[in-house]
């Protein structure tokens, strides 16, 4: 079927705010945010508690689950998440704890095809609706009935190509912050049917809000990148809004032409770059020929992981194709571990040096201060409880 790539109103109405490169006038603004916010060890606490356990989390793109009968583990701010597809295509979310001893049942990040999940401990055994199928000498267990063991199911929704997690089996998140406006305009990416090139983990010693504040300034573009993505980009004036607690961004390319604005996602990719923030963790970011998403798992209050993910609108066609792929990956995986990473890292360090209270913001930095905003009212919203 053919897929409709007309851009949604709301990134229509940015697009066309956008001005000419040579009429961009830069915002002029001063912020502060506070260096505790970083360091203070209670409020990593509290963001756990009242973001991470509270609202509609990333897991990664549906494309981690690409086929039918297939399962995979992933850990999510101390929660071990396992996330299966049925026969049917439907993705669910589980503990990825056995309920016979706590055993984790699935250790790999890479998919698993298969109909049943075996715990390697004493072989209890799981279909993919998360029903205790089958263990071994059963007859060892008086009256155990195998429908009150099932695994322990969480809260899940896919939408726009993303899998989203509640990490709290108790707790239900507003999973329409992620299914509605967010949805559309991912869909309008063609997201729910890219194609997953390749991925790579990184660990960063970093506060995870450090690596955000990474990927929400347009500052440091020309400067950090200046011998790798600057060749591509200008000091933009960025058009951003927010769709609920996530963000949405359009900025220039070098070759951005108003007078080629059209409603079309294969040609606009081409001279100007949408990307988003998915409160909390997710960042999308979209290129002429592929979409970078990375998925941020805080890990300690100065250890991070992200998992980053390279997905194109189908596989490459040949040898060649293949090798421009791989290309574009490599370069992607330099760019996030030798610049954007080390300068979180470098980050942390001077932050934990003592020696500011404060950090400064500017005006192409004001994506900070929207992101900083929604985790302070996740954090005010729990304490008004």
């Amino acid at each position: 079927m053919p897929v409709d790539d007309t851009l949604t109103a709301g990134q229509q109405a940015l697009l066309k705010a956008m001005p000419a490169i040579a009429d961009i006038q830069l915002p002029r603004v001063r912020d502060t945010i506070a260096a505790a916010n970083y360091l203070d060890p209670a409020r990593f606490q509290a963001e756990i508690h009242s973001v991470f356990r509270r609202v509609p989390v990333l897991a990664g793109p549906s494309a981690m689950l690409g086929k039918p009968r297939e399962y995979l583990g992933i850990d999510i701010t101390g929660v071990t998440v396992l996330l299966t597809r049925t026969k049917e295509g439907v993705v669910n979310a589980f503990a990825n704890v056995c309920r016979h001893r706590g055993m984790k049942l699935c250790q790999s990040r890479d998919p698993v095809g298969a109909p049943r999940i075996v715990c390697p401990y004493h072989a209890w055994t799981y279909d993919l609706d998360g029903r205790l199928v089958g263990l071994p000498r059963s007859e060892i267990f008086p009256g155990l009935d195998k429908q009150q063991l099932g695994l322990v199911r969480l809260p899940c929704a896919e939408a726009g190509g993303l899998i989203w997690v509640g990490l709290d089996p108790e707790h239900t998140p507003e999973f329409s912050s992620v299914t509605g406006e967010l949805a559309a305009d991912l869909d309008a990416f063609n997201m729910k049917n890219l194609f997953l090139f390749d991925k790579a983990i990184f660990k960063v010693n970093a506060n995870w809000k450090l690596i955000m504040d990474s990927m929400l300034d347009s500052y440091h573009v020309t400067r950090l990148h200046k011998d790798s993505l600057a060749r591509f980009g200008v000091d933009s004036e960025n058009m951003i809004d927010r769709i609920g607690p996530h963000i949405r961004n359009a900025a220039h390319r070098g070759n951005f032409d108003r007078a080629q604005i059209s409603q079309l996602h294969s040609e606009m990719r081409k001279m100007m770059v949408f990307s988003y923030i998915g409160f909390p963790n997710g960042i999308l970011v979209v290129s002429p020929h592929y979409i970078s998403l990375g998925v941020v798992r805080p890990v300690a209050i100065d250890r991070t992981e992200v998992d980053y993910y390279q997905l194109y609108d189908r596989p490459p066609p040949d040898e060649r194709i293949a090798g421009k792929m791989r290309e574009a990956f490599d370069l992607m995986e330099r760019v996030f571990a030798k610049e954007d990473y080390w300068a979180a890292e470098m980050c942390d360090q001077g932050l934990r040096s003592g020696a500011l209270k404060e950090i400064q913001l500017g005006g192409m930095e004001i994506q900070i201060r929207m992101f900083h905003d929604a985790v302070n009212d996740c954090l005010n919203a729990a304490v008004a409880k």
